[in-house]
């Protein structure tokens, strides 16, 4: 089972962003979502293509009080096989980063 938390986040965060975040201030929630419940202005149409009818999004957020902002990265996985599809990281409710992690027909070799 693929499960994205605070642990990945905060590496993530440093590698991609250059920014130290500490577990304990990082939120997180899973939900089980239909893929026409996914907002299109935040998820381009090539991760649209690969996504199932249903994905569980993990997903990780984090506000920095001295920038004043709100980071929240969304890892989307197939809810049957739980295989990560992608990743996609808002900063302030606009997508800065996205990330291919399997495309769903590599899963059916």
């Amino acid at each position: 089972m693929f499960y994205y938390n605070a642990e990945h986040f905060a590496p993530f965060m440093s590698l991609h962003f250059n920014i130290d975040v500490e577990e304990e201030h990082v939120g997180e929630e899973s939900i089980l979502l239909y893929k026409e419940e996914l907002d299109e202005n935040l998820i381009p149409k090539e991760l649209l293509s690969i996504t199932p009818d249903k994905v569980l999004i993990n997903t990780c957020v984090y506000y920095t009080e001295e920038y004043d902002h709100e980071w929240l990265v969304c890892v989307a996985s197939n809810a049957d096989t739980n295989q990560p599809l992608f990743l996609v990281c808002l900063k302030n409710g606009q997508r800065i980063y996205e990330e291919v992690l399997m495309r769903e027909k590599d899963n059916e070799k």
